[in-house]
């Protein structure tokens, strides 16, 4: 299969996943069943309009910023971490230049600049310098994936695979340079299609000068050659070979790799490794073109447009059908820098409640799967489902987000989206989320969700009129806070309850009271406890704590009949 057919085919895939993907831009996205999807037309119509009016109105100069600072110096990546701005500028700035001065250099370079050839400075030392700027960066970016461990910070095999084929593209391109700087058959074919010396001597002398100078490994000097015949060769080369060649010492990385090419050679013969080589980082880049829509590489594309769409839109999108297609552009901008989940206010819970889903950077993953139906466990979804209610919604992912993506607002409507689809979220009756998250949005959703989950609780929990009278002493409850014991109900707890003295008739909406709650814990009434409505609408103030007479520790005992509660539920258990 030839060079050719291979660029072909890499290209043709690469194609074909860009046009899947901009398919799931303007065909997916999160919306609760309340609200009116978008067919495929109309969002690709709502998209261009915004486009138009972007290109041909006064937004067209946000737009131009956008692709300064944003694209060419990423500013907001200098802003929020200068090692992940290093990595990135450093892996970027490198791949462009030595896409523009090299991989497309007939296409680009001879248009770009006068006289090129890639074989005369500046040219041959800037390749050089831009494929050590990459390889400096992939080293940057794996070593902080590896330092940043401890720190939330996630690294899943699409990061690796990126990071090995670029690393592969950078190392096989240097030893290559430097297999042919060695090789004595490129030498021997350089020779006779740029015309050869003539005599036997000056060819044998402009040899010895390519030895001492370039790097050749010549079979015919097993030792340094003459000094005689260098001098004689360095004067053959400047009339015959210095006008399209500078010494390959220019190539300094190269160079360096000619050095290690006598041990390929011994193995493969150096025709054979030259092919190899070249065959091997031929590979390395189509498969990373092929593999360009598929994998995290694609935020190239993405990131760059999710940044703009940013800077023009602001936080609003007042078109819904251009809001759904921004959600799908965000997740394809992402680049798993992991920047979210380190700075994640939640990100703790992580730990505690054995969900990866939680942090951020992780449900922004999996969301992927989802938004495209590829994830239908429904495990898979229930955990997701947890990792999206377990959220402050304190807006710092989105104001971290190097690519501009819109997390929150992400968030909430997958959310409530997959909430309605998989079934109610236990953790929905705290008050863990509810007023940050919402801002007025899903209302509607949260309130049929509770509706379900109080039913389901109803369900699985005995209230105190279910249990005949009268109570009678059970087990003990296995809290692992016994101040309960202290309790002699004198109702103080109840007393200075604002949940209380909220409603007109505290008993009926609460089911327990609190000092009912420590009551029925102190009689071995534990399933009653875990019934009480009162548990979800609890403020956390910390009154009743604090005004315990006998240091009862109410809240935090609360907090634990929560977690139980939670626990027996998620097991299928009613206590």
């Amino acid at each position: 299969m030839t060079v050719t057919t291979l660029l072909v085919l890499s290209a043709a895939v690469c194609l074909v996943g860009i046009v899947v993907k901009l398919f799931t831009w303007f065909s997916q996205g999160f919306h609760p069943g309340s609200t009116r999807p978008y067919p495929f037309l109309a969002r690709v119509t709502a998209a261009l309009k915004a486009a138009l009016a972007t290109l041909f109105g006064p937004k067209i100069a946000l737009a131009a910023q956008s692709l300064v600072t944003d694209l060419l110096l990423q500013k907001r990546t200098f802003d929020k971490s200068l090692l992940r701005w290093v990595a990135h500028f450093l892996i970027f700035s490198g791949f462009i230049l030595l896409l523009v001065m090299h991989a497309l250099h007939l296409v680009l370079a001879d248009i770009l600049f006068d006289n090129y050839q890639p074989t005369l400075d500046p040219f041959l030392t800037l390749r050089n310098v831009f494929g050590l700027m990459v390889l400096a960066g992939v080293a940057l970016a794996a070593w902080r994936r590896l330092a940043l461990r401890k720190r939330r910070l996630r690294s899943t095999w699409g990061d690796w695979t990126a990071l090995a084929l670029i690393a592969a593209i950078m190392l096989s391109g240097m030893l290559l340079e430097g297999a042919k700087m060695a090789s004595y058959t490129t030498y021997q074919r350089m020779v006779t299609e740029y015309g050869s010396p003539g005599e036997d001597e000056e060819a044998r002398a402009l040899e010895a000068f390519w030895v001492a100078e370039n790097g050749l490994v010549s079979p015919n000097f097993t030792s340094a050659p003459p000094a005689e015949a260098v001098a004689m060769g360095k004067e053959l080369n400047e009339g015959v070979c210095s006008e399209c060649h500078v010494s390959n010492r220019h190539a300094f990385a190269g160079f360096t790799a000619a050095r290690v090419a006598p041990a390929f050679f011994a193995i493969f013969g150096d025709a054979t490794t030259v092919t190899l080589l070249t065959t091997f980082h031929l590979l390395t880049c189509f498969a990373l073109l092929a593999w360009l829509p598929f994998g995290k590489m694609f935020h190239i594309i993405a990131a760059p447009l999710s940044l703009m769409v940013k800077r023009v839109s602001g936080d609003q999108v007042a078109n819904p059908a251009n809001a759904l297609t921004r959600q799908m552009l965000g997740l394809s901008a992402c680049t798993h820098c992991g920047a979210c989940s380190v700075e994640c206010s939640s990100s703790m819970f992580a730990e505690t409640f054995g969900n990866d889903f939680i942090l951020p950077s992780e449900k922004v993953q999996q969301l992927k799967r989802v938004a495209v139906g590829r994830e239908t466990d429904p495990g898979v979804l229930a955990r997701m489902s947890q990792g999206l209610y377990v959220c402050t919604s304190c807006d710092r992912c989105t104001a971290i987000c190097p690519s501009g993506i819109d997390l929150r607002e992400l968030f909430v409507s997958a959310r409530y989206a997959l909430l309605l689809r998989t079934g109610p979220e236990p953790a929905l009756l705290s008050n863990f989320s509810f007023p940050l998250a919402l801002r007025g949005s899903f209302i509607d959703e949260h309130l049929h969700l509770v509706q379900k989950i109080r039913e389901f609780f109803a369900r699985s929990f005995k209230e105190l009129a279910d249990i005949p009278a009268p109570l009678t002493l059970g087990n003990e409850a296995v809290l692992g806070n016994t101040s309960y014991r202290g309790c002699y109900s004198c109702q103080r707890c109840t007393n200075v309850c604002p949940v209380v003295r909220g409603h007109d008739n505290p008993g009926e909406a609460l089911g327990l009271l609190p000092h009912q709650i420590i009551y029925s814990l102190g009689i071995g009434q534990s399933e009653l406890a875990l019934g009480a409505k009162m548990l979800w609408s609890c403020s956390t103030c910390y009154l009743c704590q604090e005004n315990c007479p006998n240091e009862v520790e109410l809240c935090d005992i609360f907090y634990r009949l929560k977690n139980r509660a939670l626990t027996s539920l998620r097991k299928g258990a009613t206590a």
